[in-house]
């Protein structure tokens, strides 16, 4: 199927979001993660005492850890980031990591030869111990994740294999591999959980706007306008000009019966299109009402919303609608009342007295508007 220009703009909608969603995870991830570094290589130099010989080399490297630690925090993020700012901060924060991973993986293949045991044990264990961590918590992207975990193993890997054991260094390689795996695995769970909730929060959106748009016309329905108008009375209260227009097409019932219900739909658009147009300016609404009646508040007072009534229903019954096919003379008729604080105690009251102009409209022949008594 060709992809059509909305449904382009929700996939690249859906795409921002999941950046703008990683972005934030890996922000809190990595925010705790970085001051365990400091931390474990504390308490290696803890068990030597920190003797003079060792006293440079753990300020170096304790040092080294914590700083990246508080460059993780420090990294500016846009309170809303566009697609340029997102990539741009977790390429930084990526890379901090990685330098963290580095600094680490040195520090503990450093330990095993230069340190006295139990220090390069202590280092060895917190090795594996965040490289599995790194698999769990900062797999949102592969290729970074898998060379943050060789920044910490590989080092590590290289002295136990010329230094100790070849045996125990292809069980230091068992170990990595096995923690590639796990990173690619929680990789997948975690881009089916981030795409899971970008379709429920996709749904929840389509439901919200679908709950306040006509299906067909796509105008605001009678929900929508009645929340519209609840909120144009109360400012209306402090002085400003409000009227309502209900509209009605007349003998719809001859369109569906003569050119059918799909032609009766294809009319029913043509004639919210030709409303829209003509009252699109700022602060009016038009509707959908049910059936074949729309509604439409203006920001004006009962002489200009009844002229600009006058002038679409006029314009409409001189300019044949074309739909489904066919042309067609449609007319309408308008009733119209403005608000008065001294005879509408609420919106409900300026809609039935729009309601009863409409009525008389109607009655007296149609193709008219009547206002206000």
């Amino acid at each position: 199927m060709p992809t059509t220009p909305a449904s382009h703009d929700r996939s690249a909608q859906s795409a921002r979001n999941l950046l703008i969603q990683e972005v934030v995870e890996t922000r809190q991830r990595a925010r705790l993660g970085g001051w365990f570094y400091g931390v474990a290589a504390a308490l290696a130099f803890a068990v030597t005492g920190f003797s003079t010989g060792y006293r440079m080399s753990a300020l170096l490297v304790i040092g080294t850890l914590l700083a990246l630690a508080i460059v993780r925090v420090l990294i500016p993020v846009p309170a809303a980031p566009d697609e340029r700012e997102a990539r741009r901060y977790l390429r930084t924060l990526w890379g901090v990591v990685l330098a963290t991973t580095i600094v680490w993986g040195s520090f503990s293949a450093w330990s095993q030869s230069a340190l006295p045991e139990p220090a390069p044990l202590i280092a060895l264990l917190f090795s594996g111990a965040f490289g599995m961590a790194l698999a769990h918590t900062l797999c949102m992207r592969q290729l970074p994740s898998a060379l943050a975990i060789l920044g910490v193993m590989v080092p590590t890997l290289v002295v136990l294999w010329r230094e100790v054991a070849i045996g125990v260094g292809a069980m230091w390689i068992v170990y990595m591999a096995y923690m590639l795996l796990v990173m690619r695995r929680s990789h997948r769970e975690y881009r089916a959980r981030l795409e899971l909730e970008e379709d429920l929060r996709q749904q929840r959106d389509l439901f919200a706007t679908q709950s306040r748009v006509d299906g067909l016309t796509l105008l605001p329905n009678r929900r929508e306008f009645s929340e519209s108008l609840e909120q144009a009375i109360v400012l209306a209260g402090d002085g400003r000009a409000l009227s309502l227009l209900i509209l009605d097409i007349d003998h719809f019932k001859r369109i569906n019966d003569s050119f059918g219900h799909v032609a009766g739909d294809a009319c029913l658009v043509e004639f919210s299109h030709r409303l829209r147009a003509s009252f699109d300016g700022p602060g009016e609404l038009c509707a959908r009402l049910g059936g074949e009646e729309f509604g439409v508040l203006l920001p004006a007072d009962c002489i200009v919303a009844h002229a600009r009534a006058e002038r679409f229903r006029e314009t409409l019954a001189q300019s044949p609608l074309a739909f489904d096919g066919v042309q067609d003379v449609v007319t309408t008729s308008v009733g119209c009342s403005s608000f008065d604080a001294s005879r509408h105690a609420d919106a409900g009251a300026l809609y039935r007295e729009a309601d009863a102009a409409l009525y008389r409209a109607k009655m007296g022949g149609r193709n008219r508007t009547e206002r206000t008594l």
